[in-house]
């Protein structure tokens, strides 16, 4: 949703404060979030408002907030663009911080989506706020994230969404702006209702790169190893951290998988649960070992997990990875534990993670 690029700021310290910022404001209020980025050093300059002067104003921060950041094609005007720039003339900074330059602002009277006064960037964005628009935008994007895919607005194809998503997106939208466009009580909403767990939604969106990394480490309680490796391998699966290809940053979806990004991330997998590099093995397999077998713990001793019977086993793992077991890759991990001649122990269990790991299903969320 928010997207910069450390290829054009070339500055580490802003590229750092404004990941602090998108964390401190993710489960917060997107209002401040939105307040908190025309105040950003690394958008103003990714964005070039720093170079915006009150008699040669740039459009490029006051088109992307609208288009990219607010209320998508459609919702405004390229005079309303015009008149954002104008508000958001002396929006810039000096070294690390942000400022206010008066003697650069524009100080004339500005209409912006219907409203006239002598806004400020401040004012932008609360006019923006105003619109019903932004809410429906903002629950859209949050629902093509955890959901389902949906267009960005409702001209965009909302004849092909079902009656409930339609109500669903009415409803979150209305909750959103209603509370003032708090995110976290829009998320609980969202992940309480019983729409986002009805079976057509379960693994229908592919994890991005950075899902697949993060999710497995925390899920799978992996080693996290060389993180330069990490690094590389995010590239070659096209989403290097921080330097997204636009200000739309990544198109996502189906782009994740190809030929070649399957096979790295089937090869990162290997790497975090066994320390397996395509030519040989990590120093961090002898330094950082995996105790695959901790993955069991929460089971009772009792229980058939807890006796360690490979039917039990794998189901338990494939419920922990996919989030349910299908009948054919259950059959293939107790044909891999009866190979090993039926012992589950740590090996035999970071070897059935291998083999989940490379199913496609491990690859959707």
């Amino acid at each position: 949703l928010l997207a910069t690029s450390f290829r054009t700021i070339e500055n580490s310290y802003h590229m750092f404060v404004q990941n602090q910022l998108f964390r401190k404001h993710a489960l917060g209020s997107y209002a401040e979030l939105l307040t908190g980025l025309i105040r950003d050093p690394a958008m103003l300059a990714y964005l070039d408002n720093n170079d915006s002067r009150r008699n040669k104003p740039n459009e490029n921060l006051a088109r992307e907030i609208m288009e990219l950041f607010s209320l998508g094609i459609g919702n405004y005007t390229e005079e309303d663009i015009k008149q954002g720039a104008r508000a958001l003339t002396g929006y810039t900074f000096e070294d690390d911080e942000f400022r206010f330059q008066k003697n650069n602002h524009d100080t004339g009277t500005k209409t912006i989506l219907g409203q006239t006064g002598t806004w400020t960037g401040d004012d932008f964005v609360r006019i923006i706020l105003d619109q019903q628009a932004c809410a429906k935008f903002i629950t859209r994007k949050l629902y093509s994230y955890f959901v389902a895919d949906v267009p960005p607005d409702e001209r965009g194809g909302d004849k092909d969404l079902e009656p409930a998503q339609r109500t669903v997106l009415r409803n979150l939208a209305d909750a959103f702006r209603g509370g003032r466009y708090e995110i976290k009580p829009l998320l609980r909403r969202l992940f309480l209702s019983e729409h986002f767990y009805e079976p057509r939604f379960r693994n229908d969106q592919i994890k991005s790169p950075a899902m697949l990394v993060v999710g497995s480490v925390r899920s799978l309680r992996t080693p996290v190893r060389d993180l330069s490796i990490l690094n590389d391998a995010m590239d070659l699966m096209g989403q290097k951290l921080f330097y997204p290809p636009s200000v739309k940053g990544w198109d996502g979806g189906r782009s994740w998988i190809n030929t070649s990004t399957y096979f790295v991330r089937q090869n990162v997998l290997a790497f975090l649960i066994a320390g397996k590099k395509p030519q040989g093995y990590d120093a961090t397999a002898d330094s950082q070992p995996y105790d695959a077998l901790a993955l069991l713990g929460p089971y009772p001793k009792d229980s058939g997990v807890g006796r360690r019977e490979p039917e039990a086993v794998a189901e338990a793992l494939l419920r922990l990875t996919l989030g349910w077991a299908p009948t054919a890759p259950k059959a293939t991990l107790v044909e891999y534990a009866a190979s090993q001649e039926g012992v589950i122990d740590n090996r035999t269990v970071t070897g059935m993670l291998l083999l989940i790991t490379t199913m496609p299903e491990y690859q959707l969320c």
